[in-house]
């Protein structure tokens, strides 16, 4: 094995371009596979659009399109015919999934078959959406439930590749080994997101020159708070804050959010130059999730030179260094979001500050670095599963994965 190229079937939820964070860092990771160390073959039930930007072998999964969730699609791997035998061809060295989904339990159960590893990148935290979208009465039986579900995938995993602390501490909560979790942060291109992108007459016209400008980026759906966007909003406006918000992105509540937000700036979803301009142009990025697994978009900001205020959860407390890059707050908070909001757009010297340090610490977690760490949890699962297999026993893959997850 050491003198052949290693195969990888990677089994993708969704890899339409900028559709969401997880196509956008999985679009990442196919576009920088090295190709004299592995060859890649994808299974999915929502490919690019440009398919013929991708140069490795795409199988198209069946699919239904999800009740409540606009856009996204649930694979049907068993109804996919020739996917066995597809698979049974290319011989994979490992297998990844990157959801607790039908495509994901199609994958764990083909690569115990073969007795090959498994692994997966931890891209969303189910968990904190049940609140959401299960608001009526037995959530917290249909959440236990769910959640033993969702331990099932990560503890059939070889090696899971969570994105913060905290997020780990969550799946160990679940039951998940420590020992097959490793952190795995994201990162951004220096090259997209920077503070060079600075547009002053942006918002000329649409934004009066005397205001201050707050941003959010994102999906808009119910589980990136974005309630507390409308509600911030009004606090504005009965303070009469010199202040206009900006929302940058679709969904479906995009449309209750105009009702609530009237002078809002809504700019839909940009991409490229103009998203790269939109980061860099505004004072503030306001971000209120708390279901983030790691939160692309904070770190996007960052880059940009625009100092943060986020909610204290999951993916973004990992991120934002509180008092330094910008400011944390409770959850849900508002009058403490209020208060951080306008202690730094009321500070020049605190928000110039603020934003150096944030564009410093974003711009050490660089892409290639990132990725050479993928490629090397990829070679080391393989060789720890062989390990194990060649020696009937689980202590020498437990060595393995303890040496490179001891210091995560």
């Amino acid at each position: 094995m050491q003198n052949r190229k290693k195969k990888v079937v990677l089994f993708a939820d969704v890899l339409e371009e900028d559709f969401d964070g997880v196509s956008i860092t999985l679009n990442k990771i196919i576009a920088s596979f090295p190709k004299d160390r592995f060859d890649l073959m994808i299974v999915t039930p929502h490919p690019p659009k440009d398919m013929s930007a991708i140069d490795f072998p795409i199988l198209l999964c069946p699919y239904f399109k999800i009740p409540f969730q606009v856009g996204y699609r649930m694979g049907l791997p068993g109804k996919m015919e020739g996917l066995k035998e597809s698979l049974d061809a290319f011989a994979p060295d490992v297998v990844h999934f990157t959801s607790p989904s039908l495509l994901g339990r199609y994958a764990i159960k083909y690569a115990k078959g073969k007795h090959i590893p498994v692994m997966t990148i931890y891209h969303t935290h189910y968990p904190t959406y049940l609140k959401y979208y299960m608001t009526f009465v037995g959530v917290n039986t249909i959440g236990r439930v769910i959640n033993k579900v969702l331990a099932w995938f990560y503890k059939n995993a070889d090696l899971t590749l969570v994105p913060t602390g905290p997020v780990r501490k969550d799946l160990l909560k679940l039951g998940i080994d420590n020992d097959k979790m490793t952190i795995w942060g994201r990162a951004i291109n220096a090259s997209r997101f920077h503070p060079k992108f600075k547009n002053e007459n942006l918002f000329e016209g649409k934004i009066p020159n005397d205001h201050k400008t707050v941003l959010f980026v994102s999906r808009l759906i119910k589980e990136k708070n974005v309630s507390v966007l409308a509600e911030m909003y009004q606090l504005f406006k009965r303070k009469n804050k010199k202040i206009t918000m900006v929302i940058t992105g679709e969904g479906p509540e995009r449309k209750w959010l105009e009702e609530k937000m009237p002078d809002a700036l809504f700019t839909g979803k940009k991409t490229g130059k103009e998203l790269s301009q939109i980061y860099a142009s505004c004072d503030l990025f306001f971000f209120p999730s708390a279901s983030e697994t790691f939160g692309n978009v904070v770190l996007e900001a960052m880059a940009s030179g625009t100092p943060v205020v986020a909610a204290d959860a999951c993916g973004p407390s990992d991120i934002v260094k509180d008092g330094v890059t910008g400011f944390l707050c409770e959850p849900g908070k508002l009058t403490s979001f209020y208060k951080k909001i306008l202690t730094i757009l009321n500070d020049d010297d605190l928000r110039t500050r603020m934003a150096k340090n944030a564009y410093d610490y974003a711009n050490v977690k660089t892409i290639d670095n990132l990725h050479a760490e993928l490629w090397q949890h990829y070679d080391r699962v393989i060789q720890g599963y062989s390990l194990r297999e060649d020696n009937h026993k689980e202590e020498p893959v437990r060595e393995v994965a303890l040496s490179y997850c001891k210091d995560s």
